[in-house]
């Protein structure tokens, strides 16, 4: 039985998503099956979903791993509860209060952590150290982001241009940081350079949603980047100018948003692989000195 270590929870435990959870739940999208194909555990090892909100990417996790007992991490209380709900049938998923940068679980005990659309919040040195630490010999860190293709699209562009003229700080292809903060995530380069990161491996998944300028708009309200601009021009202000985009859309008001899932995957590494690592940097520095 794993038992759950005690962990303060960081100030994120006041979520940003706070009243708006149940109109998150409905309005984001899944995340592709081929992400879950490349995520496998054995029977019966522990998954952890950290930052998992509503539970979207954590029931998709127990679906696809039946076996394994998934339990979603989340330190807001109004996405907890909505994630409870929606997952009471999916019987392997559980969902705890808890905190990125201080993981309640023991050390060794975890096959895989998952953090989807998730680590834009996270303090990611906390968080990375935390999950290496929980993180068995070999386990399996993956981070996961859903990113919309605005550059492949002229009303998503549109969409993305609405913000950066409402909301300070923001520019498009950055996420939201904490404390105000936007700012690009470079996953797959931060962890390369972490010394229990092996094997770090990024794929692509390139897809469409479906739409309606209904959906998109509560889609959009889901969105703290949105709930920030509202706070500085007003809801009308705001509805009234993407309206305005949306009105540029198919006539039908139906139309596909363009996505990228992209996943970043690294195995913890074993003290062989620690052992190499180190002796590979050291042959590096010898080199350069000679040189």
């Amino acid at each position: 039985m794993i038992i759950m270590a005690e962990h303060r929870l960081s100030s994120q435990s006041d979520s940003p998503y706070d009243g708006i959870a149940d109109c998150y739940d409905r309005a984001r999208p899944d995340y592709p099956a081929a992400v879950l194909a490349i995520l496998s555990v054995q029977a019966g090892e522990l998954v952890a979903d950290v930052g998992a909100g509503t539970g979207i990417f954590s029931r998709q996790l127990a679906q696809s791993l039946p076996d394994a007992r998934v339990i979603g991490v989340e330190p807001g209380a109004d996405m907890r509860r909505a994630a409870e709900a929606a997952s009471r049938e999916v019987p392997n998923l559980s969902f705890v209060a808890g905190a990125a940068e201080a993981l309640p679980f023991p050390d060794d005990s975890l096959a895989l952590v998952t953090a989807a659309t998730a680590a834009h919040w996270f303090d990611r040195p906390l968080f990375y150290a935390e999950a290496f630490r929980c993180l068995r010999e070999r386990g399996l860190l993956a981070i996961v982001q859903n990113v919309r293709r605005w550059w492949d699209s002229p009303f998503l562009a549109a969409y993305e241009e609405l913000h950066e003229q409402t909301v300070q700080g923001y520019r498009r292809g950055t996420f939201p940081a904490g404390g105000g903060r936007y700012a690009a995530i470079d996953a797959a380069g931060e962890l390369r350079g972490h010394p229990l990161a092996s094997e770090v491996q990024e794929h692509a998944f390139y897809w469409r949603m479906p739409m309606t300028r209904e959906a998109f708009v509560s889609f959009s309200l889901s969105s703290t980047i949105t709930q920030r601009a509202i706070r500085g021009i007003g809801e009308t202000a705001y509805l009234s100018r993407l309206a305005a985009i949306l009105d540029r859309c198919d006539s039908s008001g139906a139309f596909d948003v363009p996505y990228v899932t992209r996943l970043v995957v690294a195995p913890k590494a074993s003290p062989s692989d620690r052992h190499a690592i180190r002796t590979e940097d050291r042959k590096t520095h010898t080199a350069s000195a000679v040189r």
